[in-house]
């Protein structure tokens, strides 16, 4: 079991403007070195292990915006594959999911939906599961 740190920095007026976030979000992981791939992107597949425990982090590139990580849907959750909770202290937070494949192997994406002021958006990356 280890932990698997993913931080998702925005462009928060570049999304607005465009109304969509996936060529807006920058994702990045530590377990590069494990696999994972399409860093850099809206659709960062990140490598992990059953029993994993994924942490989400989020920041936009203008400190000045008010940006959160609201929920996280789709297959991962659904099927209980990983179930994040946001964790932490007001000025810290981040999100905490164990991973619990239950036989499941290979990639299970997921939607992340993130706050940005009042509106929601979402994209799509993935987990891959080894």
């Amino acid at each position: 079991m280890g932990t698997v740190n993913v931080l998702v920095v925005v462009d928060a007026l570049g999304a607005a403007s465009s109304g969509s976030l996936c060529n807006n979000v920058y994702m990045i992981d530590s377990h590069k070195y494990m696999g994972s791939w399409n860093e850099g992107q809206c659709e960062l597949t990140t490598a992990c292990n059953d029993s994993d425990i994924i942490r989400w982090r989020i920041a936009s590139v203008d400190p000045g915006t008010d940006i959160k990580i609201s929920s996280f849907s789709g297959r991962m959750t659904d099927e209980k594959i990983c179930v994040p909770q946001e964790q932490g202290l007001s000025g810290d937070k981040h999100w905490d999911g164990r991973v619990e494949a239950r036989g499941t192997t290979g990639q299970v994406q997921y939607s992340l939906i993130v706050k940005i002021n009042d509106k929601e958006m979402t994209f799509d990356p993935f987990l891959n599961i080894k």
